[in-house]
């Protein structure tokens, strides 16, 4: 999507992936010249035999050291995400012996302290504390060769730099698949969409709790459920619906289903701990118009945007617009070539020293204050990896022993 951007700017941009996305979103995602290294990957984990593996591994890594010495020679800027790069980050400082400038842009668990993840509520605590030195250790790489820096402030802890935030600059948005919103009539029942990638990050089960509440009630509400289908099929679903039920401990204003929805002009319901003084002292004009709730009250939020239809259409308008004007390809396309240039204001920076959430994302507040109180036991206030930063690390300190 960004580099469609810089397209239409007349900036000529690549994309290259090693990847297929889960769910589909493009096939043009994966370039030409990427596919033979998608193909080697998927050989490496679909083969049982270990000699063949290691053949697999080897073309694709031959494949990889071409790919990056034809970028080397075709590119002067390399825009990095997700706290990746062609050789685990060797190849940063060849980067910058040829001059080229290196942006990264962080997504939240590529750089959100695991201890505060919904993600790794599943692994023991002595994995948790090693994943939290691995993230910081990247970070640490990272920051020591990239240009510019863009993450979201609520899961900035691990940063020492400065960063961009990223509600300043937006998630590009292209969506051009020929569905056609669907009109919805008076008398039909509400439908509302959900689609969890993770369904106890996502708070899954608290929503289907509240959507089964308010059916009590007498609420006629056809309540939809989406979990492991290609995007194309959650794209067709967005086009029908009246709302939808994001997640319920987001630490992002308007995250990617949301962002998809505002498309639709489909207004969104988001839950979560973070308010706007945590996302680094946005202009109005940077805040993307959700429905915003603290986790215990998302179903009060739901019989809002139920009751109310001219709260929940005006709030589905506003959605759209603030996309169409903030977040298009092209607007957010702009401000990276700032970022590019440099010529970015200082307001665009945020200061990670100034952290104060502690709340992370797809946790509640009770499971969140035994993970930190199961690190500290094992790993000690090192574990946090905080020293940088004595004030918050004194505030986890105090938050998982204060009842």
């Amino acid at each position: 999507m960004l580099r469609n951007g810089f397209n239409d700017l007349g900036v000529k941009a690549d994309f290259v992936s090693f990847s297929e996305h889960n769910y589909k979103y493009s096939n043009e995602n994966i370039h030409y010249i990427c596919r033979p290294i998608v193909y080697f990957n998927g050989k490496v984990l679909s083969s049982s035999n270990i000699v063949l593996r290691n053949i697999f591994r080897g073309c694709s890594y031959i494949c990889k050291m071409l790919i990056f010495i034809w970028a080397l020679v075709r590119f002067d800027v390399f825009i990095y995400g997700f706290s990746t790069s062609f050789f685990c980050f060797y190849d940063l400082p060849i980067l910058k012996f040829f001059n080229k400038r290196i942006i990264y842009i962080f997504f939240g668990s590529d750089s959100r302290p695991p201890y505060i993840s919904g993600k790794f509520v599943d692994i023991t605590t002595a994995d948790t504390i090693m994943e939290t030195y691995k993230i910081k250790k990247n970070l640490m790489t990272i920051e020591k060769y990239a240009d510019v820096i863009v993450d979201n402030p609520p899961t900035s802890h691990l940063h020492e730099r400065k960063v961009v935030c990223f509600s300043r600059i937006g998630f590009p948005v292209s969506i051009d698949y020929g569905v056609i919103p669907e009109s919805r009539t008076d008398d039909q029942v509400i439908r509302i969409l959900h689609a969890p990638s993770h369904i106890e990050g996502k708070g899954t089960e608290q929503i289907r709790t509240a959507i089964k509440n308010l059916q009590r009630k007498g609420y006629a509400i056809d309540y939809v459920e989406i979990i492991n289908k290609p995007n194309s099929f959650v794209l067709k679903q967005l086009s029908c619906c009246d709302f939808i039920v994001d997640e319920l401990y987001s630490d992002a204003i308007m995250a990617g289903f949301a962002t998809e929805a505002a498309f639709f002009g489909k207004p969104a319901v988001v839950g979560g701990y973070a308010t706007i003084e945590d996302m680094g002292n946005l202009p109005e004009e940077c805040i993307p118009p959700v429905h915003h709730c603290h986790p215990d009250h998302v179903e009060q939020a739901i019989e809002k945007l139920i009751i109310d239809k001219s709260y929940r259409v005006d709030l589905g308008l506003r959605a759209k617009h603030f996309l169409d004007r903030c977040w298009s390809a092209r607007s957010v396309a702009e401000r990276y070539l700032r970022l590019v240039k440099g010529d970015y204001p200082d307001d665009w920076l945020y200061d990670p020293k100034d952290i104060r959430y502690l709340h992370g994302w797809g946790i509640n507040q009770k499971c969140l204050k035994e993970n930190i109180r199961a690190i500290l036991s094992i790993g000690g206030r090192e574990a946090l990896q905080l020293s940088d930063k004595p004030v918050l690390e004194q505030m986890y300190l105090d938050f998982a022993f204060i009842e």
